[in-house]
C-alpha cells in the first residue's frame, strides 16, 4: 500500500480521534502537523517551518478581513441589532399562519451573519423563539425543526468567516466567494419558506394566526430593519460595483455599525470595550486554527495523501457529478459527529486538489462545501444541530426532531441539486462583478 496513504491517513486518524476526545480542532491538528512534520524531516526543519507558517498567517493579507468582519458582528451585537431584527420580524409577520416561524428564518440568518456560527445560532435561536411559538401554540416539531434549520443559515451569508478561512486555505479570492454566495442565500431562504408554508397550508402541522400588531408597532418595526439591511446593502452593493475591496468593505461595515451604534445611543463605551476583548479572544482563537490548519496541510503534502487520494479517485475525476455525490456522503456522515468548521479544515487540503482535478470551478466548490457541511449538521439521526436543541430540550422525542426537519433538509437537496444543475446562480455575480 502507498506508504503516504498511510502516514497522511493515520495523520487524519489522529485528529480525529482527538476531536472526539474534546481537545480543541487547532490543537489537534497543530499537534499532528507538527509531529508528521518531525517524523518526515527531523525537529530542526520542522521547526524552522512551523516559524514560518505562524509569520505567514499572520501576516497573510487575505486574512485582515477577518479581525474586520468579527469585530463588525460584536458590535452589532452590542447594539442589539440581532435580538431587534427577531421581534421586528415577529410583529411584521408573526399574525400570519406559520409567520412566527417564517421570523425566526430570518433572525437566524441575521444573528447567524453576526455570530458566524450554527451552533451558536441554533443556541441562541432555540432559547428566544422556542417560548415564543411554544406560547403561540406551533406544533413542537415545526418549531424545533424551524430553529435547527434556520441555525444553518448564517454561515454562509456574507461576511462570513468560513468563506474567509476558504479562500486563505484554497487559495481563492474572498470578494469573488462573497458574491458567489448571494444566490445560494436568496435561494435558500425561499426553500425555506417553503418548507414552512406547505407543510402549515396542508395542515400537516400546527401554526396558529395571532393578533396583528398595530399600525404604530409594524411601522416602528419597519424602522428597525433598516439599520442591518442598509449595512448589508451597501456593503454588497459596494464590493458587487468594484468601489470597494472585500478589505474596504468589512472596514465599511465597522465604521458603518459603529456610526449607527453612537447615534442610536444604543452602543455603550462598556459595549465598545467588551466587543474589542471579544474581538481579541475570538481572532485569536481563529487564527491558531488557522495555523494550525496550515501546518496540518503542509503535512499532508509532505505525505503525499492528495496526490494518493487523487489517484484512487482518478475514476471519479472524469465523472464530476459522481464526484460531488461521494464527498456530499462523506460530509453528511461527518456533519453527525462534527462541527462545521472542523470538517471544512480537515476535507479542503484534500478535497479541493481532486475538485480542481476534476475541472470544477474552486468558488463554486467552496460554496457547495459550506453548504453541504450544514446540510450534515440537521441531518437525522443525529446531527450536531439536532443534538444542541435535544439537549436544550429534553422533552422533545428524537421522532419529532426528525418530522420537524424533514422539510427543510429536502429543501437542502433541493438547493444543492438546483446549483449542481444550474452552476451559475453561484457564478453569476462573482463574473459579472466591477
Amino acid at each position: 500500500m502507498d506508504s503516504g496513504l498511510i502516514l497522511g491517513g493515520l495523520g487524519m486518524l489522529a485528529v480525529i480521534v482527538m476531536i472526539f476526545l474534546e481537545i480543541p480542532v487547532g490543537v489537534a491538528m497543530g499537534l499532528v502537523g507538527l509531529g508528521g512534520c518531525a517524523w518526515i524531516m527531523g525537529v530542526e526543519p520542522s521547526s524552522t517551518i512551523a516559524s514560518s507558517t505562524v509569520w505567514d498567517s499572520l501576516t497573510n493579507y487575505t486574512l485582515t478581513v477577518l479581525p474586520l468582519f468579527v469585530f463588525m458582528g460584536n458590535l452589532a451585537s452590542e447594539c442589539g441589532l440581532s435580538s431587534r431584527l427577531y421581534s421586528a420580524m415577529r410583529t411584521l409577520i408573526g399574525h400570519r399562519k406559520g409567520g412566527l416561524a417564517i421570523a425566526t428564518i430570518g433572525a437566524s440568518a441575521g444573528f447567524g451573519m453576526i455570530s458566524g456560527s450554527s451552533l451558536a445560532t441554533t443556541a441562541t435561536m432555540s432559547r428566544i423563539a422556542m417560548p415564543e411559538m411554544k406560547a403561540a401554540g406551533y406544533s413542537l416539531p415545526l418549531s424545533a425543526g424551524t430553529v435547527a434549520a434556520g441555525g444553518s443559515l448564517g454561515i454562509l451569508i456574507p461576511p462570513s468567516t468560513v468563506l474567509v478561512i476558504y479562500a486563505f486555505l484554497a487559495e481563492q479570492s474572498i470578494n469573488s466567494l462573497l458574491l458567489a454566495a448571494m444566490g445560494p442565500i436568496v435561494l435558500a431562504i425561499l426553500l425555506y419558506c417553503l418548507a414552512v408554508y406547505l407543510p402549515v397550508m396542508l395542515g400537516l402541522v400546527k401554526a396558529p394566526h395571532k393578533e396583528k400588531a398595530s399600525r404604530a408597532d409594524r411601522w416602528a418595526s419597519m424602522k428597525e430593519i433598516v439599520p442591518p439591511t442598509g449595512v448589508f446593502a451597501l456593503m454588497m452593493g459596494g464590493l458587487y460595483s468594484g468601489i470597494f475591496t472585500a478589505n474596504e468593505t468589512a472596514a465599511v461595515g465597522v465604521g458603518l455599525v459603529l456610526v449607527y451604534g453612537l447615534l442610536s445611543r444604543r452602543l455603550s463605551c462598556a459595549g465598545m470595550l467588551a466587543a474589542s476583548v471579544t474581538t481579541a479572544l475570538t481572532c485569536g482563537a481563529l487564527y491558531l486554527v488557522l495555523i494550525a490548519a496550515n501546518l496540518f496541510n503542509f503535512f499532508l503534502a509532505l505525505s503525499g495523501l492528495p496526490f494518493s487520494l487523487s489517484s484512487i479517485f482518478s475514476g471519479l475525476i472524469e465523472n464530476p457529478l459522481l464526484l460531488i455525490l461521494v464527498m456530499t456522503g462523506i460530509y453528511l456522515l461527518l456533519g453527525t459527529v462534527m462541527d462545521s468548521l472542523a470538517m471544512l479544515l480537515l476535507t479542503i487540503p484534500l478535497f479541493v486538489p481532486i475538485a480542481d482535478a476534476a475541472g470544477i470551478n474552486l468558488v463554486w466548490f467552496g460554496i457547495y462545501a459550506v453548504m453541504v457541511v450544514e446540510l450534515g449538521l440537521i441531518t437525522p439521526p443525529v446531527g450536531m444541530n439536532l443534538f444542541i436543541i435535544k439537549v436544550a430540550y429534553s422533552d422533545i422525542r428524537l421522532v419529532q426532531l426528525w418530522q420537524g426537519i424533514a422539510p427543510f433538509v429536502i429543501a437542502d437537496l433541493i438547493r444543492i441539486a438546483v446549483i449542481v444543475a444550474i452552476p451559475a446562480i453561484v457564478l453569476w455575480l462573482p463574473d459579472n462583478a466591477h
